[in-house]
């Protein structure tokens, strides 16, 4: 099928389903697990029986996000076959990890993102790049449901937008943005106290972490690319976890004269991850999908089997390949 819908035709499609699992991706962000949790909340509230598949853990700066005791199910629970699969910010299938196995088990997968290079794998695909987060796109769906947008609904569409927004800071933040983060601090959202538990709610670990990191801090001979790495024994010594990693990309773009800032880490599973950050005139979504990876314009990430030093070499071949 592939076809391109809207959120009145994803609206329509949950109508006529009973049952629907929601999937978010691997190494969860605030846009993902908000928008999940306020998708699963706003089904349910139709009527519907509904669920999020959980595969990573999340985040612990969102601990205070309504529903993570009672929307989530564990991938390998999962029984039974399923009317609707929506899966939520997303550039390709694989993005679900090891809930791939779940999305099986669903009549029809439905296929909603913002990101640019998402690859509409959906039988159904709901894209819209304009978007700044995934959770403007659920709340027009909840709009076309019907359903109420209440205090646990707008905290967590409210987290989303804000989280994929840097606070309503980056370029991607546009009129309908602004105008649906009123609507959901109307219906109840409190900004200070979502912004507080996002950006000023650091563990001793995340700075111990923060501070190894940059003394990794590189810049090249041009002053426009700059780079941190981070290895397991950094985060063995400090204490820190894999979500504490997050964000620490854009501290190399912060340098004065930096158009790129990257971030280089080894993973668990033995690759070298890669985040790309960009001041706009380089887009790194398209450096990123070149290694099989995807992400925005000025916001990517991507994964290489291989060793760091070679890993930097590649991407910053890349990156100054188009610069």
């Amino acid at each position: 099928m592939n076809s391109q819908l809207d959120a009145a035709g994803v609206a329509c499609l949950v109508r006529e389903s009973e049952s629907i699992l929601v999937f978010y991706h691997v190494s969860p962000d605030g846009d993902c697990i908000g928008s999940t949790l306020a998708m699963v909340d706003a089904l349910k509230k139709a009527g519907k029986r509904a669920v999020a598949v959980k595969v990573d853990p999340v985040p612990r700066i969102l601990d205070y996000l309504p529903g993570l005791d009672t929307h989530f199910l564990p991938y390998n629970e999962v029984e039974g076959e399923w009317d609707l699969a929506l899966i939520l910010d997303c550039g390709d299938l694989p993005r679900v990890g090891a809930a791939i196995s779940a999305v099986g088990k669903t009549k029809r997968t439905v296929n909603i993102d913002h990101h640019i290079t998402n690859d509409a794998f959906g039988d159904d695909n709901y894209l819209d790049f304009t978007a700044a987060a995934t959770g403007e796109l659920v709340y027009l769906i909840i709009r076309e449901l019907g359903v109420p947008v209440d205090f646990d609904i707008a905290t967590c569409l409210y987290t989303a937008i804000a989280a994929d927004t840097g606070g309503f800071k980056y370029d991607n933040s546009a009129p309908r943005t602004f105008r649906i983060a009123a609507d959901l601090v109307e219906a109840g959202a409190r900004p200070y106290e979502i912004a507080s538990a996002i950006w000023e709610n650091e563990s001793m670990a995340r700075l111990s972490l923060l501070s190894q990191a940059l003394s990794t801090l590189q810049v090249d001979p041009t002053g426009q690319i700059a780079w941190i790495s981070v290895t397991r024994d950094m985060l063995l010594r400090t204490g820190a976890c894999e979500e504490d990693v997050e964000g620490l990309v854009n501290y190399a773009r912060k340098v004065s004269g930096v158009e790129v800032g990257m971030l280089f880490r080894e993973a668990p599973d033995g690759k070298v991850r890669v985040g790309l950050r960009s001041r706009g005139t380089v887009d790194v979504g398209d450096i990123a999908k070149g290694f099989g990876g995807g992400g925005h314009a000025r916001a990517a990430g991507c994964g290489l089997a291989t060793d760091m030093e070679e890993a930097r070499i590649k991407v910053l071949n890349a990156v100054r390949a188009v610069m």
